[in-house]
């Protein structure tokens, strides 16, 4: 089973990740900018998780649909935020071509898959979906901000703020980021694909994108080498590069 079929739907998701509603109420409402879509454009958020992004994409006046693979999340979704929901896997979007204006894809969620091919075709799924000329919002981890923390602790199980013991190390390759979790003696593990900044524009390229800005912070400050995040506002061409 893919680790993330079983973490995102298991109910001790909601307590180690509990930190994030705070977060989204922050956080939220700068990302949703970012879009900087007229109101009553159609915004599929991706992955919804438990709907902690939806009301800042609501405020700005956005139609939206969320999506996750997680019953769980989508449960408690539809409880706490009701509104249009649908389960499905990025690698294969149970969505019409051309149906939105915007892909919203905040935290970090993209490198869930093994290989990048898959990984890649997760782009490819939110510029089919998206009519031409629409947005996604790519919003990532820098590489360079993650290498720097895990440096201070990589292999080290320490006591997180959650109340559950972690440990942050890179995979043999140092592709990839490995978050190990226990938690009321249940075992989690996350693994993360981490690109370069290149790799990224190189797969949104690929996928068909044009990538108006990489953005550095929520305050829309320039990429660079001490950014902790890299956001991307990419458009979508007609078609994508052969």
């Amino acid at each position: 089973m893919e680790w993330f079929v079983r973490d995102f739907d298991h109910p001790l998701y909601f307590e180690i990740y509990q930190c994030k509603e705070a977060e989204a109420r922050e956080e939220g409402v700068a990302l949703a900018a970012m879009l900087d879509l007229p109101k009553g454009s159609l915004v599929l958020d991706l992955p919804c998780g438990w709907g902690r992004l939806r009301p800042a994409l609501e405020h700005r006046g956005y139609r939206v649909v969320g999506g996750d693979l997680s019953p769980l999340n989508l449960s408690r979704h539809q409880s706490e935020s009701p509104g249009a929901l649908v389960r499905l896997d990025f690698r294969q979007l149970p969505l019409k071509s051309g149906v939105a204006d915007g892909v919203f894809c905040a935290f970090t969620s993209w490198g869930y898959f093994a290989s990048e091919e898959e990984n890649l075709r997760q782009l490819q799924e939110f510029h089919r979906v998206l009519r031409p000329g629409g947005v996604l919002l790519l919003d990532l981890v820098s590489r360079s901000y993650l290498e720097e923390g895990v440096s201070r602790t990589e292999n080290i199980w320490f006591n997180a703020v959650g109340g559950y013991r972690e440990r942050v190390r890179w995979s043999p390759d140092r592709r990839r980021i490995l978050t190990d979790r226990i938690h009321h003696g249940e075992r989690f593990r996350h693994d993360i694909w981490i690109p370069e900044d290149q790799e990224v524009l190189d797969c949104l390229d690929r996928a068909g994108f044009e990538v108006q800005a990489p953005w550095g912070d929520l305050e829309g400050h320039p990429l660079d080498g001490k950014s902790e995040r890299r956001i991307y506002r990419a458009t979508s061409r007609p078609t994508p590069r052969a």
